[in-house]
């Protein structure tokens, strides 16, 4: 099939490179296109060693997107760039600032910025108590109206869906009482590392259609509500998994975890009440597409084959002999 070229990028900036997204895309760019020049871009100075030792080829370097000075010889030279935010992120300065340095570079052909929110839905439809808290419920909206009107060559890769390794976060009250704590919900989901190959392979496409596009995806295979995860870790485990999608329950096991992991209190409010506001929005639907099946050329990690491979973090069926 004839469509117009866009130049494939002979170097890719990655940030959040140590991270479950930006890792899995140098990785499939390490192995697809060993000749590209990747500089894999870490907020954390703790992160640097490791990277070096993963990717000894790969220029690694601190930055981070609100501040403008590391920004900037961060993206010299590069043709292509991941970007991928922390939560919580000021996306107004962050994304001006990525800007501002992209355009300073002058070298950019395409650029890949991962978002997450249903599709078709705008800001005006997020409660304006939940907006004015940041995070997810806000943030994502701003960076695509902030990088849209750049006229920069942006692909926005939608996740429109919850990453399975979110689960993880629930795997203590597994081991211990064989209980899954976790918000009632009812989305599809998606591997993170299918989404960081699929990253990938939009920056090394050479289809210029996908520049401007708002690309949803998700495994295209599982929609699944809470009691049903918990019906497939019986299965998985061997045990029964009963599940409590109480709010007390949440806050008092996964509160203080969220909290610290995020370095801020009220994390584990605001992800409940995130998570409440898309379940119980009349304004998104979610579904099943297969855009992430045809970007990989192979069907995408299923739910099931994720939790079997990761079964060991949720403790094992007994060995009954």
């Amino acid at each position: 099939m004839d469509y117009d070229k866009k130049p494939v990028p002979k170097s890719i900036a990655v940030f959040g490179a140590a991270g479950r997204v930006g890792q899995p895309l140098a990785d499939y760019v390490r192995y697809a296109a060993p000749d590209v020049c990747l500089r894999l871009i870490t907020s954390s100075a703790a992160a640097v060693s490791g990277l070096q030792n993963g990717y000894p080829a790969a220029d690694v370097v601190v930055a981070n997107y609100l501040d403008p000075d590391s920004l900037k010889p961060a993206l010299e030279d590069m043709e292509g760039i991941f970007v991928v935010t922390p939560s919580g992120l000021d996306e107004v300065r962050a994304m001006q600032n990525l800007i501002a340095a992209v355009r300073a570079a002058g070298t950019v052909k395409h650029i890949v910025r991962v978002v997450g929110y249903g599709p078709e839905s705008t800001l005006d439809q997020v409660p304006e108590e939940l907006a004015a808290r940041g995070g997810d419920g806000s943030q994502h909206y701003i960076a695509k109206a902030e990088l849209a009107r750049s006229g920069l060559p942006v692909t926005f890769l939608n996740c429109g869906a919850t990453f399975m390794d979110n689960l993880l976060l629930a795997s203590g009250g597994i081991r211990d009482r064989d209980l899954f704590i976790y918000p009632p919900l009812y989305v599809p989901f998606v591997d993170a590392r299918d989404v960081g190959e699929v990253g990938a392979r939009l920056l090394l496409s050479d289809d210029v259609r996908h520049i401007s596009q708002f690309h949803t995806m998700n495994n295209g295979q599982d929609q699944l509500s809470s009691e049903e995860i918990a019906e497939m870790m019986s299965d998985i485990l061997r045990r029964h998994i009963a599940y409590d999608g109480s709010r007390e329950t949440f806050m008092k096991e996964l509160g203080p975890l969220l909290d610290q992991r995020a370095g801020r209190a009220g994390e584990a409010e605001y992800r409940w009440d995130y998570v409440q506001f898309w379940e119980n929005t009349n304004s998104v639907i979610w579904s099943l597409n297969n855009f992430a099946e045809r970007m990989l050329g192979r069907r995408p990690t299923t739910l099931r084959a994720w939790l079997m491979e990761h079964k060991g973090f949720f403790g094992a069926a007994p060995d009954h002999g």
